[in-house]
C-alpha cells in the first residue's frame, strides 16, 4: 500500500489537538513539531517513536479514549513519513509557515517556533550532526536556523540580527538549506581510490602513512 500524505482535515485535527487543553502547556504546537521532525528526518540516526513522541508531548496527553490516542500518534507518525518523503523527492522543501520573524521581541513568529523545534531535533541527535568530517559545513548550514530560532546569542548570530535586511536574507535560505543539510548528512563522502606504491627492487619495507583524525 502506497503512502498517503496527510490531508487538510488530518492536518487541522493534529494542529488543533496540539493546541488543546488535553496536552501539557510545554507541548510542541504543530509548527514546532514539524520543525522537530524535519531535523529527525535529516539525521541518519533512527529513533523509536516513543523517544520523539515524549519530547513533542513533554508529558502524556489526556486523551479522551484509546481511539483518539491511536489517531493522534498515527497522524504524527505519518507527518514524519510525509517529511521524509518530501526530503527524498526532487521537489523543493516547503516550510509550513511564512519566512519572517516577529516584530515584537516578546513574541515568536511561526518561523521562530518552527526553527526552535528544528534545533531541538538537532540537540537530540547532536552526535550524528557534528561527529563527522562534514562538521564545519554542517555548522555553517545551521546558521539560518540559529538566527531564526531565537535560541542563540553568540556574536555571529547577533551581528546578523542587528541588520534587518541581512536577517531576512538569511532566513529566506532555510527551505534550500534544509535540502542541503539532508544531502550533506545522507551522502557518503567520496572515497579516494587506493593506488599501491611502485615496488622497488631491494626494498622490503612498506611505506605507511597516518590518517589524522580531526578532533575538536
Amino acid at each position: 500500500m502506497s503512502h498517503q500524505p496527510l490531508d487538510d482535515f488530518e492536518l487541522e485535527t493534529l494542529e488543533n489537538f496540539l493546541d488543546s487543553e488535553l496536552v501539557h502547556e510545554e507541548c510542541q504546537n504543530f509548527v514546532m513539531a514539524h520543525g522537530f521532525l524535519t531535523a529527525l528526518s535529516i539525521c541518519p540516526a533512527e529513533h523509536l517513536p516513543k523517544e520523539w513522541l515524549d519530547i513533542i508531548f513533554e508529558q502524556a496527553p489526556q486523551f479522551v479514549d484509546k481511539k483518539q490516542e491511536s489517531q493522534i500518534i498515527g497522524l504524527l507518525q505519518r507527518l514524519l513519513l510525509d517529511i521524509q518523503k518530501e526530503l527524498e523527492s526532487e521537489d523543493g522543501f516547503i516550510v509550513p509557515c511564512e519566512l519572517e520573524l516577529a516584530d515584537n521581541p516578546d513574541e515568536l513568529s511561526e518561523l521562530q517556533e518552527w526553527a526552535s523545534g528544528f534545533m531541538e531535533g538537532v540537540f537530540l541527535t547532536e552526535r550524528q550532526w557534528f561527529e563527522t568530517e562534514k562538521e564545519e559545513a554542517v555548522a555553517e548550514l545551521l546558521l539560518p536556523f540559529m538566527v531564526a530560532s531565537d535560541l542563540f546569542e553568540d556574536e555571529e548570530v547577533s551581528q546578523i540580527k542587528s541588520d534587518q535586511k541581512l536577517t531576512q536574507s538569511c532566513i529566506e535560505q532555510i527551505p534550500e538549506v534544509v535540502t542541503d543539510l539532508y544531502l550533506a548528512l545522507r551522502t557518503e563522502p567520496e572515497k579516494k581510490q587506493f593506488k599501491p606504491a611502485a615496488h622497488k627492487k631491494g626494498n622490503n619495507h612498506k611505506k605507511s602513512g597516518k590518517n589524522k583524525a580531526k578532533k575538536k
